[in-house]
């Protein structure tokens, strides 16, 4: 009989600390290595929107080659619907927002009013698609009245950004769960889709064999499938929409979906320097500008040149020299402030550094507008000399606003003020019609015989510039175009009057699109119908 050995001692069993930790390593396996990137709510009314609209934007300019009403038109939708959508979900829009989104709705009608020169254009334009990005950006976040410029530069560049990606976001984000059918019904249009591609691959063999062996069969196809004719429409049409669809897209996610308005990180307030790092240059800046406004100051008085100077020396390139500093000085003070403690910022001290340089800064303002003024009564008026003087009048309120603000220590509130000046004053501009404002300077100037101090001889208007301003100019030059084009001697290259009119056919005489109207280009085109048929003969063989 076998004796059973008898059994060992148990091993023991493992103490709770070590079961709590191999139940630590198992859940840390099983757990994510970091928190999931936070991303939007699904919502289809972007995506819907942004095709709407990419819909609208191709009905309104398909054809029409030119900007006019269609753009503040779809402005307008842009806008309503971004503000519509916004509430739809129980958001407040930011009352800040929807100015600026009224603002490039009020900058796409400069386009269908008046005929901005080009340079003015272009602004306009920036200043467009400046509204149209902030305004979007914090539509559903409040701080944009308190936002520094940093902000504002980051929040533009990330709208740029955006526009890339967006589109993309709006499909992912997209609720694609409610476009799927019930499991039945998705089993059934399965098979459908099995059958019908396996049909195809049949049709294409057996109808090519088959139109091969019967010319009458053949024709029968070609009649029936004509893969040619409008597809390069349909695919153009396609094209388009898909633009203006994107481009919708980039402005309406920012609007209803994005998280924050910025991609950039928020400037920290943490105290850096003290009055004396940042005394030291404001100071020395101070002192270079107090000298350089004394030696302008018996130019100002004498109100003519310096001894030595020369126009091209002392007004052209002098004013924008001056406007440089005066922009340059307007960052400089901002990134001071944005520098300093807190602490130093409401003491007498540091104010006492600030009106060191912005004290004889408005000297040097003066004398950029004296320069300004030589130069308009030696030369008369240009775009470039209108638009300078809008950025002259700019500049001058804004460093008072920010005088202000630094005074009271409160320049938080210095960039959104700021900003809506500045598109104040370039849709002023407009409204002042500079195309139609020069030439009336300009051919007045001809025909008084305008004289003084800088000038000996009266300035002639030339006609080729005064064209070249836009539709704006054409009701002073068919009104005055026996002055504007004298008699014409033996020359060759003699410009005359049916010159000018056939140059204001070509320019005006087609009428635009109902939907690309424009006030300034219509007013064009009535009186350009009113003037002699244009020459029959062809103007570049005869160059």
């Amino acid at each position: 009989m076998s004796t059973v050995p008898p059994a060992g001692p148990l091993p023991p069993e493992p103490s709770p600390a070590l079961n709590a930790a191999v139940e630590t390593v198992g859940t840390e396996a099983r757990a994510p290595a970091a928190a999931p990137w936070p991303r939007p709510a699904r919502a289809a009314t972007p995506l819907l929107l942004a095709g709407g609209l990419g819909l609208a934007a191709y009905l309104l300019t398909n054809g029409t080659g030119a900007a006019g009403a269609n753009l503040p038109v779809w402005l307008a939708l842009l806008a309503g619907a971004s503000v519509w959508a916004a509430r739809r979900t129980g958001q407040t829009p930011n009352r800040e927002s929807v100015t600026l989104l009224g603002l490039a709705v009020a900058f796409g009608l400069t386009f269908a009013l008046w005929a901005a020169p080009p340079e003015l254009a272009l602004l306009n334009a920036l200043g467009l698609l400046t509204s149209l990005t902030l305004g979007a950006a914090f539509l559903r976040f409040p701080g944009l009245g308190q936002a520094g410029a940093g902000t504002l530069l980051g929040t533009l560049v990330t709208g740029g950004l955006r526009a890339l990606y967006a589109p993309f976001v709006l499909l992912e984000r997209f609720p694609w769960t409610v476009l799927r059918p019930a499991a039945a019904q998705g089993r059934q249009l399965g098979r459908v889709g099995v059958g019908l591609a396996l049909s195809a691959p049949l049709l294409l063999v057996f109808g090519a064999l088959l139109a091969s062996a019967d010319a009458g069969f053949a024709g029968a196809l070609e009649r029936l499938w004509r893969p040619g004719e409008g597809l390069g429409e349909m695919v153009n049409a396609g094209g388009q929409w898909l633009f203006w669809s994107f481009l919708a897209a980039g402005l309406l996610y920012p609007a209803l979906m994005a998280l924050r308005p910025t991609l950039l990180p928020l400037p920290t307030r943490q105290s850096r320097l003290g009055l004396v790092e940042v005394g030291l240059p404001l100071g020395a800046l101070g002192l270079l500008f107090v000298t350089f406004a004394a030696l302008q100051v018996p130019a100002l008085l004498g109100g003519g040149l310096p001894d030595g100077e020369t126009y091209a020396a002392y007004i052209r390139r002098g004013f924008s020299e001056l406007m440089t500093v005066a922009f340059l000085t307007l960052s400089v003070l901002l990134i001071a402030h944005g520098l300093s403690a807190p602490r130093i910022r409401t003491g007498w001290a540091y104010r006492a550094l600030n009106a060191a340089v912005l004290v004889p800064l408005l000297i040097i303002l003066a004398s950029a507008a004296q320069r300004w003024g030589l130069y308009t009564q030696a030369y008369g008026l240009s775009s470039i000399r209108v638009l300078g003087a809008a950025f002259l009048l700019w500049v001058t309120v804004t460093l008072v606003w920010l005088a202000l603000l630094l005074w009271h220590g409160r320049t938080e509130r210095f960039a959104y003020p700021a900003l809506l000046l500045g598109l104040a004053t370039l849709l002023t501009t407009t409204a002042l019609n500079p195309g139609a404002l020069i030439a009336r300077v300009n051919l007045h100037r001809q025909t008084a015989g305008v004289t003084n101090d800088l000038r000996s001889t009266p300035q002639r208007a030339n006609v080729q510039d005064l064209l070249e301003l836009g539709a704006g100019a054409v009701p002073t030059v068919v009104a005055n175009l026996d002055a504007l084009v004298p008699g014409c001697g033996p020359a060759k290259n003699c410009l005359t009057a049916q010159n000018v009119i056939d140059d204001l056919h070509d320019r005006y005489d087609a009428p635009r699109d109902l939907r690309a109207w424009n006030l300034a280009y219509a007013r064009a085109h009535v009186l350009v119908r009113t003037l002699p048929p244009r020459s029959p003969y062809d103007r570049s063989a005869s160059d």
